[in-house]
């Protein structure tokens, strides 16, 4: 075992690749997990990792949440890899981050695996500062061999495009992908966050049909992380309150879910899905405009006709960070908010929370959780939504 750092050492992640990657090599099989790949670290590896491909087996996986990987970053590994390799791009639509550093050669008789913190971006590979450690494995012996084939059970199952969160990259897909805006092209970045994260998008984030297609990759539930109780908030307004006056300076909005608001509505085959949008009344909106920014926030869509958005609005559900975009729509007379993960997270019955975080230092702007039927908070929660709407069986309620 050896510890492996950057960017002092002199075997940084970078390096490393490149000696491995360049002949003479002692390797038949190069794999490599990655959360973000762009163009400043492709372009170190991709002439080795041509020769490499040329006759030993390559198969990356790259993620592409938050933006953080580049159209040419991609471009770049198939172009290197071609014909023989293979690259996979990871997204999973729910709110977990495909964030592993994984780098895998073998050969008969022997491998190693650096497990560490660096991408295939120029930082990752140079320039940050980064640690890892490279593990060493006797393949003749069977403890050793074992241990091996479980981190490749693993990129097996991240490779595996039958489960939906995996696609074998080709150019139609690349394109694909640019246009979902789920990958950007550094020639339209600003040279300063080239090399960085980029804020969160969403794939459907700039969608605004009432339905869409089949989407490209799955959303697919995964372990969530414990959840921590919050005491209920005592409600700073009741229903002895003047209605329809504006309210301000309060902290949290509940709201039951509805059909509308949850799942994905059709399934079969061929057929649309409904937009991953949950529906806001127009009478909660107006209650209390200045919870959501309403209107001085929103942008008027030149494409509709009344309508008006506020995109990439920060929010926290189950520990993750998402990017919501606020839609009014005056002619279906509702106002919307739209993101997979936000409407895949309750059920039918459940209680939607939000509450603003007034602290500047956080990354987010609202704070969301979903209150589930059956729980010890939900009757307390329950009681704030002491608003009707009309025809309805939503009830909604700030605090």
């Amino acid at each position: 075992m050896e510890f492996i750092y950057q960017p002092a050492s002199a075997n940084r992640l970078g390096d490393y690749l490149k000696a491995n990657l360049s002949a003479p090599r002692p390797w038949t099989q190069f794999r490599a997990a990655v959360a973000f790949a762009k163009c400043s670290g492709t372009k170190h590896i991709a002439p080795s990792l041509g020769d490499f491909a040329k006759e030993n087996q390559v198969e990356i996986i790259v993620g592409i949440d938050h933006r953080g990987t580049s159209f040419e970053g991609l471009s770049d590994l198939i172009e290197a890899v071609a014909p023989h390799g293979r690259v996979i791009v990871f997204h999973n639509r729910l709110p977990y981050t495909f964030h592993p550093k994984i780098y895998l050669f073998k050969s008969d008789t022997a491998a190693e695996v650096i497990l560490g913190s660096g991408n295939l971006t120029e930082g990752g590979l140079f320039t940050n500062y980064e640690a890892a450690l490279r593990l060493s494995f006797d393949l003749t012996d069977s403890i050793e061999a074992a241990r091996l084939r479980s981190i490749e059970d693993v990129l097996d199952a991240w490779a595996n495009p039958a489960l939906g969160t995996a696609q074998i990259l080709d150019e139609t897909i690349l394109n694909r992908l640019l246009d979902l805006d789920l990958v950007p092209k550094e020639a339209l970045a600003d040279p300063e966050m080239r090399d960085t994260m980029a804020p969160q998008s969403t794939a459907a984030g700039n969608v605004e049909d009432e339905v869409e297609t089949e989407p490209l990759f799955a959303a697919r539930p995964e372990p969530r992380a414990p959840t921590t109780p919050r005491a209920p908030t005592t409600p700073r307004f009741t229903k002895a309150e003047e209605v329809g006056k504006p309210r301000t300076g309060t902290k949290g909005f509940v709201m039951t879910l509805h059909r509308t608001d949850v799942g994905v509505g059709q399934t079969t085959t061929g057929t649309s899905r409904r937009s991953p949008e949950i529906f806001i009344p127009l009478s909660a909106r107006n209650a209390n405009p200045d919870f959501w920014k309403w209107p001085h926030a929103f942008i008027p869509d030149p494409s509709k006709q009344g309508k008006s958005d506020r995109s990439n609005v920060r929010m926290s559900l189950d520990g993750q960070i998402i990017s919501v975009n606020m839609m009014n729509w005056p002619d279906k007379h509702d106002f919307r908010l739209r993101n997979e993960a936000l409407r895949n997270a309750g059920s039918v019955g459940d209680i939607m929370l939000m509450e603003k975080v007034d602290d500047l230092a956080c990354d987010f702007e609202y704070y969301v959780e979903i209150i589930s039927k059956g729980t010890s908070q939900f009757p307390v929660y329950r009681a704030l939504c002491t608003e009707s709407v009309p025809n309805s069986e939503k009830r909604y309620g700030y605090y």
